[in-house]
Formats: structure tokens, C-alpha cells, sequence
């Protein structure tokens, strides 16, 4: 008899969970598809306060700016495109040392940032880099995902520029990256 009990109370809990999975798919917002290298539906939670607004929507690019209510929380702009170069490339944690070297100084050419790395809550790694200037006005967070680079910039109007961005804005950020899916489109 504990068995059956136990199956059914498991049974229970595994339909409850798959119930909570449907719900939280239905309120992410559809930002948009790529059909660059297979056709995807680009879907995230938004974080609370800010709206979507796609830029571009083509083919072979993607482009969106979130913007917050509060105009003194920071925006961020979202950019997915596919790299024939890294058509192999499933994550950025697949790249080995010399082209993560060379990778960093890429981002390192226009301005001085410093870089680091993050990892979503799916062990994707992050590369972070941070405008070294008195306090930190934007953050560019980059990623590869099958082939497509995405690169999300965090930074504040020109009104709150003078505001450094602060580590709860970057935490975020990371956990909107890592909420970001790519269903395939069928």
C-alpha cells in the first residue's frame, strides 16, 4: 500500500511540475524568430517593469531594446546574429583558451573594459565586459548558442549615465540571459 501511495503522490508532483513549466512558457514574451541555421522563436520573461520593443527582425539579424518604465533603470539592447565562423560552436564554454584571448581583445579595441566571466543558471558561460571609466555606465555581456551570437549591452540613458550600473542590474541581466529560449519553430 505505501508503494501505490508513493507512486501516486510522485505521480502528483510530476504533473504539478510539468503544469508550473506550462504556465511560466505561456508568460514569456515572444520577442521575435531567427532562421539563420534552422528557424527559431526567440521567447523571455521580461524583467518586471521593463517592455520589449523589436528593432529588427530579419533573417539573418535580430535586434531589441528593453526598456524599463523607470527611465533611471537601465536599458538593455539585445542582439542575436549567426557566425558562419562559429557555425560549430554549441557554447562559448566550448572555445579554447587562444580564442577566448582573442575574443577578449575584440572587446577591448573601441574602449577600456575590464572582463570577466559570469555563468547563467544553465552553466553557459558569460563573457562580461565592463567600461572601466569612475563608475561602470554600461556592461556588454556576449555568448555564443549554436552557431549564434548573442550580445546583450546594459547601459542607462544620458539623463542617469552618470549612475553606475550596480551588481543587482547585472544579476539581471544574467538572469534574463539565462531565461532567454530558442524554441525551434516547427
Amino acid at each position: 500500500m505505501r508503494k501505490k501511495t508513493a507512486a501516486a503522490l510522485l505521480c502528483l508532483a510530476l504533473c504539478l511540475c510539468a503544469l508550473t513549466g506550462m504556465a511560466s512558457a505561456e508568460d514569456k514574451t515572444l520577442l521575435g524568430s531567427v532562421e539563420m541555421k534552422g528557424a527559431f522563436t526567440l521567447r523571455c520573461a521580461l524583467p518586471e517593469g521593463y517592455t520589449a520593443e523589436v528593432l529588427q527582425n530579419d533573417p539573418d539579424y535580430h535586434l531589441a531594446v528593453i526598456s524599463a518604465e523607470d527611465e533611471s533603470r537601465p536599458q538593455i539592447m539585445l542582439s542575436i546574429a549567426f557566425d558562419e565562423l562559429l557555425a560549430d560552436v554549441e557554447r562559448l564554454n566550448d572555445l579554447d583558451e587562444a580564442a577566448l584571448a582573442e575574443l577578449e581583445a575584440s572587446f577591448r579595441e573601441e574602449d577600456e573594459v575590464e572582463i570577466t566571466y559570469m555563468f547563467t543558471s544553465h552553466g553557459t558561460k558569460l563573457l562580461v565586459a565592463r567600461e572601466i571609466a569612475d563608475g561602470v555606465s554600461y556592461v556588454d555581456f556576449f555568448t555564443i548558442y549554436q552557431g549564434y551570437e548573442i550580445e546583450m549591452v546594459l547601459n542607462r540613458g544620458a539623463d542617469f549615465a552618470e549612475r553606475p550600473i550596480t551588481e543587482e542590474e547585472i544579476q539581471m541581466a544574467v538572469d534574463f540571459l539565462s531565461d532567454l529560449d530558442f524554441v525551434p519553430a516547427e
